[in-house]
């Protein structure tokens, strides 16, 4: 494109090339403001032609735009004279140069029109024109100045070197800088300049001088590249190519930047995300520190972005946002600052610890006695061994529920795909796009339409609807010609059915309609889910459920760069085509933190299609048996309802397993290294309660366990003779004094055992289980006459105390937990329960 600077702040672009058009005549403009880039179509009156590799220049008073040269669609394979154009930026009109016309000679003093010059503008209302091609065929050696107000051309010393695809810079001495391109010797061999070299045309003494240029990198030899500027005299070159034939072509995206003052090449690592490799990029100085690069070419790809260098940064940005700075140097206040408040910091903590001294002892005790628990008679080398293992254990145990935490905050995601059959399932959305089909009267057979039925007959054109061009036109790549479109878009009660019946059926059947005397033209097909379909939107079509699709814009750019690759498909004519699809609710995840935990995850639905396509080769025959230009059939690839769920292989639920599985081993370890040691039946809250909540627990106890001179059972020893600090009072206890402490002792270790320890219920079974056998012996004595009934109800019974003493335990002599081993307890009555927690 022919590009420009204007205002400092603004670019002016006129015309280049497009997917489309070989020769465009579009005039842009995009303005630089502190927080964007902002983007207008400029008016034209009276435009010149389409124009492509022409150079545009704008006057010193930022009112009128030069365009000069180039090649047009009628200029291309003519030689003519210099074509130039002036555009006003008050009245938004063109103005052809009147020397436009002129027939030129050999003797002509004027310039031949050409293309892949340049033309540079020196503020002083001269324009300078060196080199250029015509048709890539002639290669131009000459040099000229044109005075902008009167238009007159004169012509100036030359290098004697045919020369284009290079670049002019004009610095602030007068001197104009003359950077690579394709340069031609005598013999007519083509070859790009060297970059160790540059001319430069002093525009005062109006003569020219080689450089040599040094550096210890110097940028690749190119062509078609594009060079600023800047205040203090340094020329920044951009991308380009080697000028090679499109197959063994090659192009560019590195910045160099050439300091004239002691002519060096400065090859720099820009950050940031640079542009993509391209030549014939538009490209200027704005603001006097940022290099804008747009649109451009690398092969069949064009660009239409936009991209910033900032010179003072070296980076290429992302937004004008002024970054955050992360950096910080401490000043001297800041270093005194912190080392007071690390004083009053250790102040505050000496203090703390006096005043809570008592509770840190106390703390203290707690953590020993919870952790040094040797076993009576086991040397000390155990302990210490168990205590270490145990540390060692924790550290493996902390280790690996770090990597399972780690494992599910960076877990990947997957999708799973359940299928459910289903009789039948809902239709997409389809857009068919005649290219090359000229329009005609709606009556006239050979206008563009599309014909629906299903496969049982039923008819279903009334649902297809025509697309209105004027507010958007899909571009193609092939640009046959007129494009029309048409929408299929069904109400959502219209399904396709698997089984037949009364329904519509199991496949739509579409045939083309359109003139069959056109040689070259195409059909170009589309499906959407109902709810992501943009043309809705583009369109204003309000029937049907609203499209949930958000980002509109990038659709119309794909569009009009024809990229579009997902369910779109090309019908040649006279061609049978078959295309299935099967819609698919996929379900994706949201960045959200309650994702890592696995329960009721957070997530976003959309609705997709997948297709299928087959096309037969077109048959030359088929105009012959049809009317219509073409046939295709769409179907469901399966009766199934389909959900795409994305979940992540790890979560903090899935983890505990992993996580107590490895627990239960190290445990496992330590007990199979030091043996078994019973856990407290008391938890973190009885072990470490405080105030009241302790005074409660251990009132408790007192009162449901009536503590006496016996002592407390595994505390105090059973005698005082096994007491090593209690060598007095051995002798004076009776034996019935010592069997009373006895049973106290074994009663209150039973309660003991019974409220924390066991389960009794299979002890209150064997009691149950007992009565009722004295019940039935008790029967049989009253019936039997043989047997003593008085002893049935007390335990122990009567007999049992009146008997002798036995040579041998019986098992049935003691039912412990269940009765109370007290000569003065009351009897038990039969068939009475006995309560579980009865403290």
């Amino acid at each position: 494109m022919s590009t420009a600077t204007r205002n400092g702040n603004s670019l002016v672009m006129f015309g280049g090339k497009n997917s489309t058009d070989l020769y465009a005549n579009d005039l842009y403009q995009i303005t630089q403001t502190p927080e964007t880039i902002s983007w207008k179509i400029l008016e034209q009156n009276n435009p010149p032609p389409g124009t492509l590799y022409g150079q545009a220049v704008i006057t010193n008073n930022n009112n009128n735009m030069y365009l000069l040269g180039g090649s047009t669609n009628a200029s291309s394979t003519q030689m003519s004279a210099l074509q130039s154009y002036q555009y006003s930026f008050e009245s938004n009109t063109w103005t052809a140069s009147p020397n436009n016309s002129l027939v030129m000679t050999n003797t002509t003093p004027f310039p031949y029109n050409r293309k892949l010059h340049t033309a540079t503008f020196d503020n002083q209302n001269n324009i300078y024109i060196y080199g250029g091609t015509f048709n890539n065929s002639i290669a131009f050696n000459d040099f000229f100045y044109m005075d902008s107000t009167t238009q007159e051309y004169t012509s100036l010393p030359t290098t004697g070197i045919p020369h284009y695809g290079h670049t002019a810079s004009l610095l602030s001495n007068g001197k104009l800088v003359i950077i690579g391109g394709v340069v031609q010797d005598p013999a007519g061999y083509k070859t790009l300049m060297k970059m160790d070299t540059v001319f430069v045309f002093d525009t005062k003494a109006f003569t020219w001088e080689n450089v040599t240029v040094t550096g210890l990198v110097r940028p690749s030899s190119r062509t078609s590249h594009s060079a600023v500027v800047t205040s203090d005299d340094r020329v920044i070159i951009f991308g380009g190519d080697n000028g090679y034939v499109p197959r063994q072509k090659y192009f560019l995206n590195a910045v160099a930047i050439l300091d004239t003052k002691t002519w060096t090449w400065i090859v720099p690592s820009v950050s940031g995300i640079p542009p993509f490799r391209r030549s014939s990029a538009s490209a200027g100085l704005l603001n006097g520190n940022y290099l804008t690069v747009s649109f451009g070419a690398s092969r069949n790809l064009f660009f239409n972005d936009i991209n910033v260098y900032d010179i003072t940064r070296n980076k290429w940005l992302q937004s004008f946002a002024p970054e955050d700075n992360y950096g910080f140097q401490l000043t001297g206040g800041a270093i005194a600052g912190i080392t007071v408040a690390c004083i009053v910091l250790l102040v505050i903590i000496l203090v703390l610890t006096r005043t809570f001294q008592r509770w840190i002892r106390w703390i203290a005790r707690g953590l020993h006695s919870s952790i040094w628990k040797p076993r009576s008679g086991e040397p000390i080398w155990a302990e210490t061994t168990r205590i270490i293992l145990q540390v060692i254990l924790f550290l493996i145990f902390s280790a690996f529920l770090v990597f399972v935490l780690l494992q599910a905050i960076n877990s990947p995601n997957i999708t799973q795909t359940i299928e459910k059959p289903v009789t039948s399932v809902q239709v997409p959305d389809v857009r068919f796009c005649f290219d090359g089909f000229p329009p005609y009267d709606s009556t006239d057979n050979r206008t563009p339409g599309v014909t629906c039925m299903t496969d049982i007959g039923n008819p279903c054109t009334g649902y297809v609807r025509p697309l209105n061009m004027s507010i958007f036109q899909p571009t193609f790549a092939d640009s046959f010609g007129s494009v029309d479109c048409f929408l299929f878009r069904s109400p959502t009660d219209f399904i396709l059915t698997s089984t037949l019946g009364q329904n519509n059926g199991s496949r739509l059947l579409f045939n083309f309609w359109g003139d069959q005397t056109i040689e070259h033209g195409s059909i170009h097909v589309s499906i959407y889910p109902k709810t992501m379909n943009p043309n809705t939107v583009i369109y204003n079509i309000l029937d049907g459920p609203a499209t949930l699709l958000m980002s509109i814009s990038d659709w119309i750019n794909n569009e009009i760069r024809d990229i579009q690759a997902t369910n779109v498909f090309d019908i040649q004519p006279y061609s049978y085509s078959s295309l299935s699809y099967n819609l698919v609710d996929h379900i994706h995840l949201q960045s959200v933190g309650w994702n890592y935990i696995g329960i009721s995850p957070i997530s976003n639905s959309t609705p997709e299609v997948v297709s299928n396509f087959r096309q037969e080769a077109p048959n030359p025959k088929y105009p012959t048996n049809h009317a219509d230009l073409g046939f295709i059939a769409i179907f469901p690839e399966a009766f199934v309802d389909t959900i795409k769920r994305e979940v992540k292989v790890f979560t903090l639920v899935n983890a505990l397993g992993f996580v107590g599985g490895i627990l239960g081993l190290l445990i496992t370890i330590q007990t199979w290294l030091f043996g078994f040691r019973p856990r407290s039946p008391w938890g973190v809250v009885h072990r470490w309660s405080m105030g009241d909540m302790k005074r409660s627990l251990l009132s408790g106890l007192q009162s449901k366990f009536r503590i006496t001179e016996s002592g407390v059972p595994l505390v105090h020893p059973v005698h005082n003779r096994h007491d090593q600090n209690d060598f007095m009072g051995c002798d004076y206890e009776t034996e019935a004094q010592r069997i009373h402490r006895v049973e106290e002792r074994v009663q209150m270790l039973e309660l003991l055992f019974k409220a924390y320890y066991v389960d009794d219920e299979i002890f209150r079974s064997l009691n149950d289980a007992n009565q009722a056998g004295e019940v039935n012996h008790t029967r049989d004595a009253r019936v039997g006459g043989s047997h003593s009934v008085k002893d049935s109800g007390q335990f122990p019974p009567f007999s049992f105390l009146q008997a002798s003493p036995r040579a041998q335990n019986m098992i049935d002599d003691d039912i412990p937990l269940v009765h109370i081993q007290h000569p003065d307890a009351h009897p038990h009555q039969l068939n009475t329960p006995v309560q579980k927690n009865d403290l």
